[in-house]
């Protein structure tokens, strides 16, 4: 083979994994509020609630989503059962009842997705007491009990974060999920102090002048209630369960560079979340508060003002070693976008280092196949399986490698059998086990290709297809921890000649 051969082989080689990475996390978040997506308008069957999401959950499998962040808190209310705030109207139709027959929503999404292989973060709006102050409350809401913790805005209730018993609070509810559920991640979205709207005027002066420091502007005692309250949820989530991931979906602009030249992005115009949203992501990400963010980049890639790409590739330079999702608008494939311009988006994302996934919203657009964009993201852009990036900071302990990895012949089906191996340094067990198919020209590198995933699941036998036997193969199993971190490869099974 000559040396322009082999580079041509090895830049081909290393396309195709670009294309198809092993390791990226795919994500849809599941919008609960005003029943976007799940449940729909009026299905207050609880059986019927389940059947409905689990046709989500599936479909997503094969789409080859591997992490659904799902709200589970739209307005101080509760889509899961262990709970102080009432059950959300978008279950029953009232605040404060009870699905019908009863069951724990939350609890059943997280059975159902772990079955299938796939993440559950818990999303809860974080500022949000009521969707209008005309709602029905029931009568143990917040906003009744603690109606002095409210700032009424646009209509709508909303917490003062100026009032350290209001931060307290919002972080028990996150303490009692991580307690209560077997979640993988906490996860709030883009709500802090409320986006602004000319002439009204959100009114915390009392807290403000109460709790200020001494010649603190507005502004800055507004961004340090929030760092303290991402501060407290962070340590919370940690001291109760340091393997739950906490993680943010912010405004997808930080600072132009014309008000901060040093960290600002390359954009000059629109709304900043450090000074509209009081949101200083960059502060979170050097402090280590967060473990990922996923910034909401809802422009395309000619917009004008805020270009997708220069703002991606700005987030990817500014994780400060945390990764980086990209949140992608599929909603705008309801009116401007096609599936092109997604297919651009997720090219130039996947091109950026410390960008290690993408999360779209929201999940109707890939079920509904708008555009033909669920069908392409099947044939083309997922077309294999990708596991979730590990968080070495987390938890950087494989497991050891399978043992007794046999492939058998059994009445005309070849089946491959292993047994987990012996206890890890941190006595993790396999959370799952991953099959690989792979040449004998590739040797154990082989694990390192997506298309060679031909198997994914907790079981520790899998049945082959029989197409799947030719000479020259082999089968490699390897185990998984919870936070994804790979053991070496058990003993490959190669075919021999004539085997099959």
């Amino acid at each position: 083979m000559t040396s322009r051969l082999i580079l041509f082989c090895l830049l081909l080689s290393s396309t195709l994994l670009a294309q198809h990475p092993k390791r990226e996390l795919r994500g849809v978040w599941i919008a609960t509020v005003q029943n976007i997506d799940w449940p729909s308008p009026r299905n207050y069957n609880a059986i019927k609630q389940q059947e409905e999401f689990l046709n989500i959950l599936n479909s997503h499998q094969q789409t080859g989503i591997n992490a659904l962040f799902v709200q589970v808190r739209t307005a101080a209310d509760a889509l899961y059962a262990k709970s102080n705030e009432p059950w959300s109207s978008y279950l029953s139709g009232l605040q404060g009842q009870a699905p019908k027959p009863t069951y724990d929503p939350m609890a059943f999404m997280i059975q159902e997705s772990h079955a299938r292989g796939i993440e559950f973060h818990a999303w809860l709006n974080m500022n949000r007491a009521s969707m209008s102050t005309k709602n029905l409350l029931s009568g143990n809401h917040i906003v009744r009990q603690h109606p002095e913790w409210m700032v009424i805005y646009n209509n709508q209730h909303l917490f003062n974060f100026g009032i350290p018993a209001v931060r307290h609070y919002i972080t028990q509810v996150v303490k009692n999920i991580v307690q209560q559920y077997d979640v993988d991640g906490i996860h709030f979205d883009d709500y802090f102090y409320p986006y602004p709207i000319k002439g009204a005027h959100f009114n915390d002066d009392e807290a403000y002048a109460q709790h200020k420091l001494p010649n603190e502007s507005l502004a800055d005692w507004r961004r340090r209630n929030i760092n303290l309250l991402i501060e407290e949820i962070s340590s919370t989530i940690k001291s109760v369960n340091p393997r739950v991931k906490f993680g943010i979906s912010p405004f997808g602009i930080w600072r132009h560079k014309s008000s901060d030249p040093e960290y600002g992005s390359p954009t000059s115009r629109g709304l900043q979340s450090y000074d509209d949203l009081y949101a200083d992501t960059e502060k979170w990400t050097k402090s280590g508060w967060l473990d990922y963010l996923a910034p909401q980049l809802y422009w395309g890639t000619t917009h004008r003002v805020a270009t997708f790409g220069p703002l991606a590739k700005w987030w990817s330079e500014h994780g400060y070693g945390r990764p980086v999702y990209i949140g992608h608008a599929a909603y705008h494939l309801s009116d401007q976008w096609n599936a092109t311009e997604l297919s651009k988006q997720l090219a130039q994302a996947r091109s950026l280092n410390q960008v290690q996934g993408s999360i779209f919203f929201s999940s109707s657009q890939l079920t509904n196949n708008a555009k033909g964009w669920r069908d392409s993201l099947r044939a083309t852009h997922f077309k294999h399986m990708a596991l979730v990036p590990p968080m070495l900071w987390i938890d950087s302990i494989a497991p050891t490698a399978p043992h007794k990895v046999s492939l058998l012949k059994q009445s005309g089906n070849w089946t491959l059998r292993w047994q987990a191996g012996e206890p890890s340094l941190d006595n993790d067990p396999p959370a799952y086990y991953v099959v690989y198919r792979i040449r004998r020209s590739e040797g154990i590198k082989g694990i390192e290709n997506a298309a060679n995933i031909i198997y994914k699941g907790q079981k520790n036998t899998f049945i082959i297809d029989a197409s799947e036997i030719q000479s020259g193969h082999g089968f490699v199993v390897t185990a998984f921890d919870r936070l994804h971190n790979e053991s070496p490869a058990g003993t490959i099974q190669w075919i021999v000649p004539n085997s099959n």
